[in-house]
């Protein structure tokens, strides 16, 4: 499925820059904008989305809170990793993708985190560092403004 989405983008690509808009028409020429929009975004969707279903799955049971988010990287020259951080039997988990299956990338007992810090995180993203003695763990998301009590109050902390 991942290949066939590659080739697509590379496909639709290759006619928006090679083909001129004259030879396929203008209202193809911006259809097929939308449809590289469209391929790219089920690219990604498939690449990294972890769902609330598979956290379920895997842990048999449904966590007390879920928050999709990316752990940013304690090395510069390391990736990001995109996934879904859950609060779980007094873990903090973060499960992504690996292989187009649901996989444990870190973990950290709550009882070890000593504070949290909501901040702008990496190259100014919303997001939120935990801290574990002298080790930091920043992690940034798009969706924390809601779900930060929720948060708080899964974690047991008291602001």
């Amino acid at each position: 499925m991942k290949n066939i989405l590659r080739l697509l983008i590379i496909a639709i690509f290759f006619v928006l820059v090679f083909i001129p808009r004259t030879v396929i028409g203008s209202l193809t020429y911006w259809l097929l904008f939308v449809a590289l929009f469209v391929v790219v975004f089920l690219f990604l969707y498939s690449e990294y989305y972890v769902s609330k279903k598979a956290i379920i799955n895997i842990l048999k049971a449904k966590p007390e809170f879920s928050l999709i988010c990316e752990k940013i990287p304690f090395e510069v020259d390391k990736d990001f990793i995109r996934g879904r951080l859950v609060i779980y039997n007094s873990m903090v988990l973060l499960y992504s993708k690996k292989n187009g299956k649901c996989v444990l990338s870190w973990s950290k007992p709550i009882d070890e985190i000593d504070s949290i810090e909501f901040k702008k995180v990496s190259t100014n993203k919303k997001g939120f560092a935990l801290i574990s003695g002298n080790e930091v763990f920043e992690f940034a998301t798009y969706f924390f403004k809601i779900d930060q009590e929720a948060f708080i109050n899964a974690l047991d902390f008291e602001m």
